[in-house]
């Protein structure tokens, strides 16, 4: 009940009481002499309450959309133009059909000879008491956001140290390490040579962790550089039971450093990998996101994830793009859709 009549107040009762407050205003500063008669105020504060009701919906309801559609941080010429422009449309045709309507209907006037006579003091006080408002409108948003956007700023650094972490320690907890010397070690028996390639891709593997984790985006190429070089340690321990597929068709974007790896990590860490069941991860592209996904086939026993690298890179991707990461979990294939980050020269 109390958020029903919160509605009311904020929606309804408000503009009513702005539309008496500005009818009794204008009553007294251009018709003081038909102030004590009651009908003339009557219909100015009814004329007021009817506009005021009109205007402040409909710019509410322009500016809500056009905040939903941009960023008053990154599209803030473009926010502004369009809600200005929007609003005094809006406006000066309210306006135009409220007073078109009492002259006809109310006034039984049948031509407009003496109309913008007749109303051009009304015209241009609605005019500027909207333009205000709007103003007032405008500013209360653009330092709502800039205070909303300098809390994410701080929330993005909380989490990229969180990220930063938990990618490095994906490459050098002691399972990875354990395996990769595993391999290794039946590298150096089996192909010396072999061995040789593996310790060169390990070493690119940490180069890599170790010079783009203070990064806030990469190029794609040096990121696909990176995940061959990861893929190849991956397969010398899977052999053909991982397959991965990579199909990017565009170069011209970037990525957050280790996207791609935390993906393939989430992916071999969730399912199980047989002679039987074979892992098959793509990595592909369309016109302006990156998609990887995989076959579901989980592990009898997985311990439980706080998935904090996918949470990370969602709100990382959101903060940077202002699109949302998608992630699609179905019965047979799980899918985490990504937009690309545009390249600034």
């Amino acid at each position: 009940m109390s958020v029903t009549l919160k509605f009311i107040a904020k929606h309804i009762l408000l503009p009513i009481v702005y539309g008496i407050g500005i009818g009794i205003f204008l009553e007294l500063l251009f018709e003081p002499k038909d102030f004590f008669s009651l009908k003339a105020l009557f219909t100015q504060i009814l004329y007021c309450c009817i506009l005021t009701l009109l205007f402040w919906k409909g710019n509410e309801s322009i500016i809500q959309y056009l905040k939903n559609r941009f960023s008053w941080i990154k599209d803030t010429r473009k926010l502004i133009v369009l809600n200005f422009s929007l609003t005094f449309t809006y406006s000066l045709t309210v306006i135009l059909l409220f007073y078109l309507y009492v002259w006809n209907f109310l006034m039984h006037k049948t031509g407009l000879n003496g109309f913008f006579d007749h109303f051009k003091v009304s015209f241009y006080i609605c005019l500027s008491i909207t333009a205000i408002s709007v103003l007032i409108a405008y500013i209360y948003h653009f330092f709502q956001h800039f205070k909303q956007a300098f809390i994410d700023g701080e929330r993005l650094k909380r989490e990229a140290v969180v990220l930063e972490y938990e990618s490095l320690k994906n490459q050098v907890n002691p399972h990875f390490l354990f395996n990769s010397l595993n391999a290794l070690t039946s590298l150096i028996e089996k192909s010396p040579d072999d061995a040789i390639k593996y310790v060169k891709q390990l070493s690119n593997v940490y180069r890599y962790v170790l010079d783009q984790n203070i990064r806030e985006t990469v190029s794609v190429n040096l990121e696909l550089k990176f995940i061959e070089a990861y893929i190849y340690l991956q397969k010398i321990r899977f052999e053909d039971k991982l397959l991965v597929e990579i199909n990017i068709s565009d170069l011209n974007f970037s990525v957050v450093p280790m996207t791609l790896q935390i993906l393939l990590e989430n992916a071999l860490k969730h399912n199980e990998i047989s002679d039987i069941k074979n892992l098959k991860i793509v990595i592909f592209d369309n016109v302006d996101k990156i998609i990887v996904e995989n076959n579901i086939q989980p592990k009898d026993f997985l311990g439980e994830s706080n998935q904090i690298g996918l949470k990370t890179l969602k709100f990382q991707y959101e903060y940077l793009t202002g699109k949302a990461m998608e992630i699609i979990h179905d019965e047979s294939i799980f899918r985490v859709i990504i937009p690309k980050i545009k390249e600034t020269n």
